[in-house]
């Protein structure tokens, strides 16, 4: 499931705005302290509504005056600390267009007792009194529950979870249609089809309660043994990668609620901070998965310049060692993958890029950016494509494939490392001998069929549904975006995937098979000779990759799953005079649903 994929469309526009919505609320109820915050960090745009947004007033929705308190909230019935806004977007056209409701969070020691109710379910009973308000009025400017977004950070976040779990009873049903986005809230409604939740994967305010609203009891056992869990509704891998976080000693206690100085420091950093925004934004949202892992930078000035943003082991996470997103800002970063494929994107400013191992994916965005890579130049090809692409091919099996784009910047060695500027016609460097890039075939935006020859090939599909062959030689073919067929042929040959759901066949020869993002199928039953090696198979966290064999070779799936065996890492299936393995893949993962006999 795409990562902003809400009732089959993408939200990621939605989410920015809900987002600014309930930081603006929450920014408001911290009063004086609020202000002071976005005045320090340099964000005072965000204690005002967003662009288009008012306020609504008790005269507005029909309320009395002393319903409102002195922030400009609307209070609980019974408690003064309980708050929400109202507020309402004006069209081009002078018309209202769409109503929002913006749960506050803990913004004074009043909100305590509200983690009790929330613990209930009851806290949502302290507004629906300006809710049933709020829907009278929407109703009179001739717009229904579709036309209004609910959303709110933290207890205002658990707020709108509840709303949303008792939207077909609340104001007769107005809000049943609504759409719903909680930030890190405790409490979670489980139900990706009524509210999308997005939260700091090391914010152990986030996720806290769980799914309990039925009891006190229930809230403190979830709340004392907090567990980095996923649920159905939420985006559960997300990293706020702060000073704190950037520490080993991280969270620096027990990953519950109760940590205050350790786990708190993201959630009210969060809220000085564009993480989702960057989210939305960067040029790999479109592949990002609910869970994926996303690393998003937030070090202060002072560490930025000399900490690397990554994934790292940390007690609140559960995808070290998983492909990951690792994103930067519009300050110069320094981003590192990890062992996996990963996709780093810097954004502007002059970034510091450092990859090894791994299919890796890097875009550099404004500035000038230099890729730290692995290994020595003469192991590589060096491609560079129509758009401005630069493709490094490992030619020793140990690093993989590089995808740069807007990188200005190459530099091999640690020590004394030797840079190389990126030119439109070779890699440029003053010491020693320039790298030419070497010769290559690109597809259209379209479907494309590509043949190879005798010689090495270098076929890139691009886009569309692509049939690419590389024929005799070693030859290396990049399916790009769409759901392609790669057929390697004779010779040891590097097969990518891409984006899309692929089917690789390496043919003859030792080859290495990547199939990327999607779900890939990685194609067997012509029995050949040589040691194929799959790098990724099963990588994500929710595409399905499958092996495909001959029943010439197996007769079912359980004699093809028997004949594994495990070999340090890998899983190893061998028969005469071939082998596939699995890289990074423990037999004992492996199922019926991963084999296909034909």
């Amino acid at each position: 499931m795409a990562l902003f994929d809400y009732k089959g469309r993408d939200a990621g526009a939605e989410v920015s705005e809900a987002f600014n919505l309930a930081r603006y609320g929450q920014l408001r109820a911290f009063g004086a302290l609020g202000e002071l915050g976005t005045t320090l960090t340099e964000t005072t745009g965000n204690f005002s509504p967003p662009a288009g947004w008012h306020d609504l007033t008790a005269s507005d929705v029909g309320l009395p005056a002393d319903t409102v308190d002195s922030f400009g909230f609307f209070h609980g019935a019974t408690s003064a600390s309980a708050q929400v806004k109202i507020l309402a977007y004006t069209g081009a056209g002078g018309a209202i267009e769409r109503i929002g409701v913006s749960f506050a969070g803990t913004s004074d020691i009043g909100d305590l007792p509200a983690y009790f109710a929330l613990a209930k379910g009851e806290y949502l009973d302290q507004f629906v009194y300006v809710l049933e308000a709020a829907a009278r009025f929407a109703k009179a400017n001739g717009l229904t529950g579709e036309d209004v977004v609910v959303t709110g950070y933290s207890l205002g976040g658990g707020a709108a979870n509840i709303l949303a779990e008792r939207s077909d009873v609340v104001a007769d049903g107005f809000y049943d249609t609504s759409n719903y986005f909680g930030f890190d809230s405790p409490n979670i409604y489980d139900n990706s089809e009524k509210i999308m939740n997005l939260g700091g994967e090391n914010d152990l305010v986030y996720r806290s309660l769980g799914t309990s609203t039925d009891s006190i009891p229930e809230g403190l056992t979830e709340a004392f043994l907090h567990k980095d869990r996923n649920f159905g509704s939420s985006a559960d891998n997300i990293v706020l990668f702060n000073d704190l976080y950037a520490n080993p000693l991280s969270p620096f206690g027990p990953t519950t609620v109760f940590n205050i100085p350790g786990g708190w420091s993201s959630h009210i950093g969060n809220l000085f901070n564009d993480a989702f925004a960057t989210i939305v934004r960067s040029s790999f949202a479109s592949i990002m998965e609910k869970d994926s892992a996303i690393i998003v930078s937030q070090l202060s000035d002072l560490l930025r310049p000399v900490v690397w943003v990554e994934d790292v082991a940390r007690s609140t996470s559960s995808h070290f060692g998983q492909p990951a997103f690792i994103l930067g800002s519009d300050q110069a970063d320094r981003l590192r993958d990890g062992k996996a494929s990963d996709f780093l994107e810097g954004f502007g400013g002059n970034d510091r890029f450092s990859v090894s191992k791994g299919n890796d994916t890097i875009a550099g965005g404004d500035g000038t950016d230099t890729v730290q890579m692995p290994g020595a130049i003469g192991s590589y090809e060096a491609i560079r494509l129509s758009d401005g692409t630069l493709v490094m091919r490992d030619l020793s099996g140990q690093y993989g494939l590089k995808d740069m784009t807007s990188v200005e910047r190459i530099e091999f060695g640690t020590l004394l490392p030797t840079s190389y500027t990126v030119t439109t016609t070779k890699l440029d460097t003053l010491l020693f001998a320039d790298k030419t890039y070497v010769a290559h075939v690109e597809g259209t935006a379209g479907d494309n069929s590509l043949g190879g020859t005798a010689g090495v090939d270098r076929i890139f599909g691009v886009a569309g549904n692509d049939v690419l062959r590389g024929g005799a030689g070693n030859d290396l073919l990049h399916g790009g975006t769409g759901n392609d067929q790669l057929f390697g042929d004779a010779g040891d040959d590097d097969l990518h995937g891409g984006i899309g759901n692929d089917v690789l066949t390496g043919g003859a020869g030792n080859d290495r098979l990547s199939g990327g993002i999607g779900n890939d199928v990685f194609d067997f039953s012509k029995v050949t000779s040589g040691r194929d090696v799959v790098t990724d198979f099963n990588d994500g966290v929710e595409g399905h990759d499958m092996l495909l064999f001959g029943a010439s070779l197996f007769k079912t799936a359980d004699a093809a799953l028997s004949h594994f065996v495990q070999i340090g890492a890998d899983a190893v299936l061998s028969w005469v005079g071939g082998s596939v393995v699995l890289a990074d893949t423990k037999v004992s993962d492996l199922h019926h649903g991963d084999i296909l006999i034909v």
